[in-house]
């Protein structure tokens, strides 16, 4: 009777051993595939090089195409030839070319036939209130009639406005910013290139002829280099605290004015400082109407750079010139629009600058900078 209750006891431990030991596997076998579905997934191998830290975020997600939506814009210059305003609508058109075929963009750009006519300007402006294009480049024949005409018109922000190469008194709330050359940091830089110039000399005066006191962009590109002028004494303004005012006056006066000047101060050396590619022509053409021994006693650095100052240097016509890039002026005004109006924001730049002498015409750097414009 033991015997038998030993086996049956024996046979109820061995069952409870063996229910015990497969409650333990199975709970580790939970415990092991638990384990395997928390782990984190690897890291999927990047398409692209990760971006620096440092490299500003677009406000709008960079997947996919740039531009989501076919936009018209137009893009209003004060005009589209020239040495200078041709170069720049070269840019824009490159771009609208880009845009069209990238991105089904639609586009234009035209200006008066007549630099400086504000009215044909108005006229053209008119005409975009009418088509309603998303957005517009300008460039304004003129700071306050065009200012004001933009004001009193474009009286919300339904049409945004870039303006470039020059100041626009206006209060619209359509104009988002501005794209232009950073005129008082290029003027005194033309001083830089002045002092080089004038190295071996003592004394010097100076006639910085200037585009237009009430419109600010312009007026920087007298005033960065008379504030230098003050603080060395080698530089003598002939004008006093202001410039020659060549916007003021024709043509014709501008250059007898140059011309009467220098005969009048036969012992003087004088620096002749013109502010765009019309006052390097000024200042040029008076100056080739001269005997050789006054042309000896002039020295002339221009503002803008284009064959027709690159061909002044090479003659020795013209010392230098602080050049402005027309090009990407043109181009990159043109994408910035687009980029405000697809949601990229807007911040005001300045356009990249280059300054040419005789001495750098042939660097690698300027080179290069004539490329960019398709000068080589």
């Amino acid at each position: 009777m033991d015997s038998v209750y030993t086996k049956e006891k024996m046979k109820k431990l061995v069952s409870i051993v063996l229910a015990f030991a497969m409650v333990i596997m199975i709970f580790t076998a939970c415990k092991k595939e638990e384990g395997k579905s928390s782990a984190p997934a690897p890291a999927p191998v990047p398409s692209e090089p990760a971006k620096s830290s440092t490299e500003p975020e677009p406000s709008k997600s960079s997947e996919g195409p740039k531009y989501t939506n076919k936009y018209n814009i137009a893009c209003i210059y004060s005009s589209i030839t020239g040495d200078f305003w041709g170069v720049v609508y070269n840019g824009c058109v490159a771009a609208l070319d880009e845009l069209k075929t990238q991105y089904g963009i639609e586009g234009y750009c035209t200006a008066p036939a007549t630099s400086g006519d504000y009215t044909q300007q108005m006229d053209l402006l008119d005409q975009v209130l009418l088509k309603k294009p998303d957005g517009m480049v300008l460039c304004p024949s003129n700071a306050d009639s065009i200012g004001t005409y933009v004001t009193d018109k474009f009286t919300d922000d339904s049409i945004p406005i870039i303006v470039i190469d020059r100041s626009l008194n206006s209060t619209s709330p359509a104009i988002i910013g501005s794209y232009a050359s950073d005129a008082y940091s290029m003027s005194v830089g033309q001083f830089e290139m002045a002092k080089e110039a004038m190295a071996d000399y003592d004394e010097v005066t100076f006639i910085h002829l200037g585009m237009n006191k009430e419109n600010a962009q312009w007026a920087n590109r007298s005033y960065g280099f008379m504030d230098k002028a003050k603080e060395d004494p080698k530089f003598i303004s002939y004008t006093g605290d202001e410039p020659y005012w060549a916007g003021n006056v024709t043509q014709d006066i501008c250059i007898q004015y140059l011309q009467d000047t220098i005969n009048s101060n036969p012992d003087k050396t004088i620096l002749i400082l013109g502010t765009c590619n019309a006052y390097n022509n000024y200042a040029v053409t008076a100056v080739s109407e001269l005997s050789k021994e006054k042309k000896d006693k002039i020295t002339i650095i221009g503002w803008d750079f284009s064959a027709t100052e690159k061909g002044f240097m090479e003659s020795g016509e013209m010392y230098g010139a602080m050049g402005q890039n027309p090009y990407l002026m043109g181009y990159d005004s043109t994408f910035m629009l687009c980029d405000y109006l697809e949601g990229y924001g807007f911040e005001n730049k300045f356009v990249p600058y280059q300054a040419v002498s005789i001495k750098n015409i042939n660097s690698d750097e300027v080179k290069a900078y004539m490329k960019t414009m398709g000068m080589l």
